[in-house]
């Protein structure tokens, strides 16, 4: 598989993140607030090998004042063999204006719901 085809799972992966916790990306924006990608680091452990199902494995590790750090890891379906990872900083932004913006106390709320712990380096 091309390297760079890792990034497009990982983008899925943030989608249904969102998703999961109960925003579709769409919500996010009408409410004021989208994520962009500011850095990411990837480290490739094994291949994906043809017509293998992938599951990517998402959480949160950070809030910070305007960011959200995601962390990503690749496995075979019911295996336990790791393809890949990565650690993705999005840092939150007006969709109106791109510029960066604190992440909002709900987006806050709903993470720290969902990953079972605070993970606020900056709360409100």
């Amino acid at each position: 598989m091309f390297n760079a085809n890792y990034l497009t799972f990982y983008d899925v992966a943030w989608t249904e993140y969102f998703r999961e916790i109960g925003l579709t990306w769409k919500e996010m924006t009408d409410s004021g607030v989208d994520t962009v990608l500011a850095r990411t680091e990837m480290v490739f452990k094994s291949p994906a090998k043809f017509d293998e199902i992938l599951e990517v494995h998402t959480r949160i590790s950070r809030i910070g004042n305007t960011s959200l750090t995601f962390e990503f890891e690749i496995y075979p379906q019911n295996e336990d063999r790791l393809i890949g990872s990565a650690s993705s900083l999005y840092v939150c932004v007006d969709p109106k204006t791109l510029k960066s913006m604190r992440v909002p106390g709900d987006l806050r709320r709903r993470i720290a719901g969902f990953e079972g712990r605070n993970l606020d380096e900056n709360p409100a």
